[in-house]
């Protein structure tokens, strides 16, 4: 049964959207200092809110607080318009992230009985689960959710109206979810086409008839949450490349299409007042007042479609919660292409600021009342464990601070203007499709959205005839483009009502008509018409066949890519589409001439491609070149680095354990690398062979088997590595070599003899004569070492002699069982062998086929001695 708490909220708590930067390499270990400490104590619901500042005459209310909602990380309304929270109970209750994994977070369904706009009652519709992330409303009762660490979709289901799901089916099976929460799908937007989509995922949903359709589409990227605007573009964020807006060319289905300057100048850079410096990059973020100086967390993003307050209307909203603060831009679309700028920016200034250290927005919406919707995660911590490990700069500031102090809160915010009246709450559950049919022309667009998916889940056919004359007679152009998407979902595509809106002045509805008339693309005169509308003066209309033509691959696309460019050559629009459309042939070139040399190498590549440019990409950048920050980058670059394509041991051990500190004397501002290994074997066996192969680079493949040996040979360890560490473990150099006994099963040259192959000379040895498959040289070590790399100069590497891709590698303890080293012919450096940490006393070096001469200059080890 519902809990109703009393309007009057008190005491308050903290937490944090879902962030990724990487940390400074400073550590702080201070004292406890009290006034420092007193800084963050929790306040009150109604005392944080008077820390906060709005701009432009808006003010900000308390609508639910804790014990209503705890821990809120992501929020949807239904029909009616309740609010179903997802709540991750278990999220950093401590600094070591202790219990994070038990299945007790739940999902709430907040009610306002009295339609004042405060929310008073509740029920938990669904608890025992782990971490939910995704939440889509469907219609009365029914919502679909997604769990941490899985891909499948879980439909709940209140059969009996008591606010309780008494029902569970999982429908749609997607198998495990690998990787750090922080890192893994969310969203699950009902979007204008009638497709779900989420964030960091190459699949697109749709719930028919009880089950979920699923489609492929381009990578979408982004992290935590997502927008959509009106005319079906979503605007994506990255938290660990400090990127608070991408993809928003075009519509993500249509491939990534970016454009030079799309952020104005110091778009990037934040004006928060708190003064805390939990930031997990460290010192570099942050201005000598303490306040952060670039985005670091921003997610939770939203466009402000409510039709009540002009000058934000259509304005993109971002939570940056390490800031403590609401970025509000303008989103300004002219002649095909859109730019996003900050209005506060002169002025230094954010649309919200709070002083109150544990405010933690993380999730914004447009209210079904119009008004700004802002859920806060009160807390202290706001990046998981893997960012607050002892001995990082972040985890300095929580002890010292008491950061980890502040758990199991929660508020949501309204943000309205006096004077400017709400709408009243929603009762379509009471309506009937035909009812829904008034509210597509709503001025709200959450109303128009809401009442197409409930007339789509219906199936209602008796609605057509007036959905197809509100296309083609009403004034309302936003009521029109519903009404068109609204036929499309009940599977009315009708081709003589299209080819009419081919012909209409409204080219926003022009634009969705082509959209919706993909579906025709099996009868010829469909491209026909794109050709012709390829020619039009509205660049929007133009784009937008071309997009199309592109992505059903139509025998006219190029003649319709080179109409527009004539028409329309200097637009910054189609200059990006046509890059994003070479860019797409070239990749697959790319990959069919992989393919055709080694189909598992291929197979790898491209897997590793998208692991990166989803995860990866967000601090190296999609170039491999590191993410700039300022003059600063925030992780090395990839391009032609010898670590990379070198030490195989090393390298796994660096990515699945973490590396924290600096590099080569270099602090980046991303010091931190946090660990992939949750990703599991095969995802970053992927990632290490597609970097190891990229950005100039050329070097074995790795594999998911490698990666078990040398986990399996590597010490354990918890704790991120430092490159000294790294160093000391995986990469000294064996340099007893005058302990070292090298013999032959053949007569070698007197000349040049076996000795030169460990003097750490020059001087070379020579086999004089031609050898035998079989002919080997055997090194035997004073004692058994931790061999990662085997590295043989072979003289000059050309035809006269045999070089190192004619020769095996064996290893033994006891010179009598032995163990085949693979080696991959896909390497710059012949002469370098990886053992992956294999430990051994002998070495042995035996001759496969050639016939030809050895000439060796030396022989060096890598690895470690001792345990």
């Amino acid at each position: 049964m519902p809990i109703t708490l009393t309007k009057k909220l008190a005491t308050f708590s903290l937490i944090s959207v879902l962030v990724t930067l990487p940390v400074s390499a400073k550590k702080v270990q201070p004292e406890f200092d009290a006034e420092l400490h007193n800084k963050i104590l929790p306040m009150s619901a109604e005392d944080s809110l008077k820390t906060m500042i709005l701009q432009d005459g808006y003010r900000m209310e308390i609508v639910a607080a804790e014990p209503l909602i705890e821990e809120p990380v992501t929020m949807a309304f239904d029909g009616n318009g309740r609010i179903y929270v997802a709540e991750m109970l278990t999220y950093m209750q401590d600094a070591e992230g202790t219990g994070t994994f038990k299945s007790i977070s739940r999902i709430k369904r907040l009610e306002d009985k009295d339609g004042d706009g405060l929310f008073e009652s509740y029920t938990i519709f669904a608890d025992n689960l782990l971490l939910p992330r995704m939440i889509s409303t469907l219609d009365d009762g029914r919502i679909l959710i997604r769990e941490t660490n899985t891909k499948d979709l879980l439909l709940l289901t209140d059969s009996d109206g008591d606010g309780v799901a008494d029902k569970r089916e999982t429908v749609y099976q997607g198998g495990k979810q690998g990787g750090n929460l922080e890192h893994q799908p969310s969203g699950l937007i009902y979007s204008l086409d009638n497709w779900m989509y989420v964030a960091r995922s190459k699949q697109r949903y749709k719930y028919v008839d009880g089950k979920v359709q699923t489609q492929n589409i381009h990578a979408a990227g982004g992290q935590w949450g997502l927008a959509h605007d009106k005319a079906g573009r979503h605007y994506f964020s990255a938290a660990g490349a400090q990127n608070p807006v991408f993809g928003f060319q075009a519509p993500v289905v249509y491939g990534s299409v970016n454009i030079a300057g799309e952020q104005a100048e110091g778009y990037r850079e934040v004006f928060p007042i708190s003064t805390t410096p939990d930031v997990q990059g460290g010192v570099k973020m942050l201005r000598a007042d303490n306040t952060l100086n670039h985005f670091t967390g921003g997610g939770g993003q939203s466009i402000y479609v409510g039709g009540l307050f002009d000058d934000m209307e259509g304005d993109y909203i971002i939570a940056e919660p390490v800031g403590n603060l609401i970025r509000r831009s303008k989103v300004v679309r002219s002649e095909g292409h859109t730019v996003i700028s900050n209005p506060y920016q002169a002025q230094r200034k954010e649309f919200v600021v709070s002083s109150d250290a544990n405010f933690r927005p993380v999730w914004t919406d447009t209210a079904p009342d119009g008004s700004l919707m802002i859920l806060d995660m009160y807390r202290g911590i706001i990046q998981e464990s893997n960012w607050t490990q002892k001995g990082s700069y972040l985890r300095g500031v929580i002890d010292q601070y008491g950061f980890d102090k502040v758990i199991g809160r929660g508020r949501l915010y309204r943000i309205f203007k006096e004077g400017v009246p709400l709408y009243s709450l929603p009762k379509m559950f009471n309506e009937t499709p035909a009812q829904l049919v008034k509210h597509l022309s709503h001025k709200n667009r959450w109303w128009r959205l809401e009442a197409q998916k409930l007339i789509v889940l219906s199936g209602d056919q008796s609605v057509v005839p007036a959905l197809k004359s509100i296309v083609l007679e009403n004034q309302n152009s936003d009521a029109r483009i519903h009404a068109l998407w609204t036929l499309e979902g009940l599977g009315i595509v009708d081709k003589s009502l299209l080819i009419k809106l081919f012909d209409d002045n409204d080219n926003q509805l022009k634009v969705q008509a082509i959209r919706v008339s993909e579906q025709l693309i099996a009868d010829k005169d469909i491209a026909a018409h794109w050709a012709k509308l390829a020619n039009s003066k509205d660049i929007e209309v133009a784009q937008q066949a071309l997009l199309s033509a592109y992505y059903l691959k139509t025998q006219n696309r190029q003649q319709i890519l080179s109409t527009v460019k004539e028409n329309h050559p200097k637009s910054k629009g189609f200059k990006a589409i046509e890059t994003s459309i070479n860019q797409r042939a070239a990749k697959k070139l790319r990959l069919e001439q992989l393919a055709a040399g080694n189909k598992e190498f291929a197979k790898a590549m491209i897997a590793g491609e998208h692991a990166f440019k989803e995860n990866c990409a967000n601090c190296h950048g999609d170039d491999g070149k590191g993410t700039a920050m300022g003059k600063d980058l925030i992780a090395p670059s990839f391009h032609n680095n010898p670590r990379v394509t070198g030490n195989t041991t090393l390298l796994t051990n660096l990515v699945t354990k973490g590396l924290t500190g600096e590099i080569d004397g270099k602090s980046y501002a991303g010091v931190m690398m946090p660990s992939i290994a949750s990703n599991g074997a095969e995802y970053v066996a992927n990632v290490l062979t597609y970097i190891r192969n990229k950005f100039g680079n050329l070097a074995s493949m790795v594999t998911a088997e490698e990666l078990a040996n040398i986990n399996k040979l590597s010490p354990q360890r918890t704790a991120m590595w430092t490159q000294k560490e790294l160093a000391l473990a995986f990469n000294q150099e064996i340099d007893n070599k005058d302990l070292w006994k090298v013999s032959s099963n053949f007569k070698a040259s007197q000349g040049k003899p076996l000795k030169n192959l460990h003097d750490g000379t020059k001087a070379m040895f020579s086999s004089s004569v031609n050898r035998m498959a079989g002919d080997a040289i055997t090194v035997e070590l004073p004692a058994a070492v931790f061999l990662t790399e085997i590295y043989i100069d072979f003289f000059k590497w050309n035809k006269a002699f045999s070089n190192s891709s004619n020769y095996q590698i064996s290893l033994s303890m006891d010179g009598k069982d032995w163990t085949v080293l693979k080696r991959d012919k896909n390497l710059k450096d012949f002469r370098s062998t990886q053992a992956l940490g294999h430990q051994a006393k002998f070495i042995k070096i035996t001759n496969k086929e050639d016939k030809r001469e050895w000439k060796i200059t030396e022989i060096n080890l890598f690895g470690r001695t001792g345990s």
